[in-house]
């Protein structure tokens, strides 16, 4: 290996073109200079060096080094640098996840803006996957943390944190006869309808926190399809397939052939979001999403 120190003499001596010179710029007399350069062209094997009456002239060989060793210098600069960063969080990678349905809602762009303002040289990587399969992915270190629309199972080694509660609301196709209800509709209301739903293999979060308020209300809703993805379902709810209870945050994606009214229960009808991650004191880059969630909570 190369020592560093050696390749910053050399270099100081190409540009100088002087070994005196050279030896003032790096504050060192020139007689150890000229045993520096002398070891580097032994350990190297080659001549780097002409010696000229009033100063040197780089051989080819000295031309290859000299652009190696500006390109090593340069990378050596900026280590320390960068594992401060690193250690402060300030560099390096954040792997959240999410489900479908927490994708649509306006809480993840503003953290994720809000992130990159305080850590712009961090990358963001993002996997949308269902519930379970998040889960995994915290306890097995790919993901550092998820968003869910329901709390982690009970592990010592997870921790959950409630962002918000979402309200549930009626998707219902524009010629359905609960479009002419004035005042919100009540959830028995849709006993009689049929439904169309999120795909539990899905959305199981969402679509379990749907099938207990029906439960919940006193009836068992009749599904006639499940789509594979929230936002797909719309389009069965356009085509009048059936009605559906949707995030409120999911209106803002289509409302030309479909309409959204409040819902009214006897217990509150909501779609909860979680955060849940693995308390690391080391992972600081998880710690300022941690911060700013708590901040807005």
């Amino acid at each position: 290996m190369i020592d560093i120190q050696k390749l910053k003499a050399f270099v100081a001596v190409v540009e100088e073109s002087n070994i005196s010179h050279a030896a003032v710029r790096l504050n060192i007399q020139q007689p150890p200079l000229t045993r520096i350069i002398k070891s580097l062209e032994d350990e190297l094997g080659a001549q780097l060096l002409k010696r000229l009456p009033r100063g040197v002239e780089v051989t080819e060989a000295g031309k290859v080094l000299y652009q190696e060793a500006l390109a090593i210098l340069a990378h050596a600069d900026v280590i320390p640098k960068r594992v401060k960063n690193i250690s402060q969080g300030l560099e390096g990678q954040i792997n959240i996840g999410f489900t479908n349905s927490v994708g649509l809602h306006s809480f993840l762009p503003s953290l994720l803006r809000n992130f990159r303002e305080i850590s712009p040289a961090v990358a963001i990587h993002l996997e949308e996957e269902g519930s379970t399969a998040l889960i995994d992915s915290v306890i097995n270190d790919k993901n550092d943390i998820v968003f869910l629309r329901k709390p982690a199972p009970i592990r010592t080694d997870l921790t959950c944190l409630h962002i918000l509660d979402e309200p549930l609301i009626v998707a219902l196709p524009n010629n359905h006869p609960l479009v002419e209800k004035k005042e919100a509709i009540h959830l028995l209301d849709l006993e009689p309808y049929d439904f169309v739903l999120y795909r539990r293999l899905a959305g199981q979060d969402l679509f379990d926190s749907i099938l207990a308020s029906c439960y919940i209300a006193g009836f068992s809703p009749k599904i006639v399809q499940e789509a594979p993805r929230l936002t797909s379902s719309l389009n069965l709810i356009a085509a009048g397939i059936g009605l559906s209870i949707v995030p409120e945050s999911i209106k803002d994606f289509w409302n030309n052939q479909i309409i959204y009214k409040v819902l009214k229960a006897d217990t509150p009808c909501i779609a909860p979001i979680y955060a849940v991650y693995k308390e690391k004191i080391d992972n600081i880059r998880l710690n300022h999403i941690l911060y700013l969630l708590n901040k807005n909570i």
